[in-house]
């Protein structure tokens, strides 16, 4: 009878060990080609829902209208729309620099690079919360920062932005929801909530007890949070949540308000205040890419529903998107290649 010796059985058993990690390998690359895969078909996804959102648009609504009124606004206009479009820029990068300042100083250039790497970055991610995930990493990159503290900073941030463009959107849909429909009032709903629940996420995660199987899992991200919320009515906190409503509401507004006035729309400083914040609030459904198309098509329906002519408001809220995002997109889109691609130390 062949017997196998010690040696031999242990040299068998190597061989079968070795077979399970070439399993686990093949298990993990099919895994990640099947994430792969998924990615790309939600991505081809939300590519469609903004070419539909779009080719809604233009089958619905006197689209060329806005076109050909944009090269016939007057130059008054344009020259009240500059500072109004370039100032938020400057406005939400000092305000992410006062919530650095809270840790250490920073000059203002590093900060504005960051800032318009992530605007960029960002503008083609479904929602706001893409910049949690990159902020931190860029912040990291041309400031030196820790990575968890850098997440801590945006994270506050994007609280502030949050809170205010859910509230500010809350207040525009009680103000109006009686001239919209069921459906586009529930879509506005939904997205005032999304945007108020990031707040109320961090807030529930620094002071609720979370059960054990949770608290276990993610110790790191539980102090973070409770990081975000220490000392909220700091000197810098109010000031940087001052600049954000600032820019993300009242400038806004009085943009839209130029924009309309040019076109010769006519409503009240309250609407013009509270509409733009409200109709752009579905940016942060994850359903297109970066809201293109959606927000255009919901603009446009809000205002016919307020009794604008359609080739009026698709005009006024085509031309708005042109300015609020398209252009600057365009233009950050040059410096940030810049950035990233400069020897210069920052």
């Amino acid at each position: 009878m062949n017997e196998e010796g010690p040696d031999a059985r242990k040299l068998d058993e190597g061989r079968h060990g070795d077979e399970h990690p070439d399993e686990e390998r093949d298990t993990d690359a099919s895994d990640d080609d099947t994430d792969s895969r998924w990615s790309v078909v939600i991505t081809v996804l939300k590519v469609l829902v903004s070419v539909g959102s779009f080719g809604y648009l233009l089958w619905k609504f006197p689209v060329e209208q806005a076109f050909e009124t944009m090269f016939q606004m007057k130059a008054i206009y344009l020259v009240l729309l500059v500072p109004i479009v370039v100032l938020p820029i400057f406005l939400t990068s000092r305000s992410l620099q006062l919530l650095y300042e809270e840790y250490e100083k920073i000059r203002f250039l590093p900060i504005f690079k960051v800032d318009t790497v992530d605007f960029v970055v960002n503008s083609f991610l479904p929602t706001r919360l893409g910049t949690l995930a990159t902020t931190p990493l860029i912040l990291n990159k041309y400031t030196g920062i820790k990575l968890r503290r850098a997440f801590v900073i945006k994270g506050v941030q994007l609280q502030m932005i949050a809170a205010i463009n859910g509230l500010v959107a809350l207040a525009g849909l009680f103000l109006l929801v009686q001239y919209l429909e069921r459906g586009l009032a529930l879509v506005l709903l939904v997205s005032a909530g999304a945007y108020l629940s990031i707040p109320v996420g961090v807030f529930l995660l620094a002071w609720v007890d979370l059960p054990s199987f949770i608290s276990d899992r993610a110790p790191k991200l539980l102090s973070s949070a409770a990081e975000m919320q220490h000392d909220i009515l700091s000197p810098n906190k109010v000031k940087s949540a001052g600049l954000l409503f600032l820019s993300f509401v009242v400038l806004s507004g009085v943009r839209f308000g130029v924009i309309g006035t040019s076109q010769g729309l006519e409503l009240s400083p309250l609407l013009y205040l509270l509409i733009p914040t409200l109709v752009y609030s579905v940016t942060v459904l994850p359903i297109s890419i970066g809201g293109i198309g959606i927000t255009e098509v919901t603009g446009t329906t809000v205002l016919v529903a307020l009794g604008v002519p359609p080739g009026l408001a698709a005009s006024v809220v085509v031309l708005d998107r042109i300015f609020a995002a398209y252009l600057p997109l365009v233009l950050l889109y040059v410096y940030a290649n810049y950035v990233i691609h400069s020897d210069v130390s920052v």
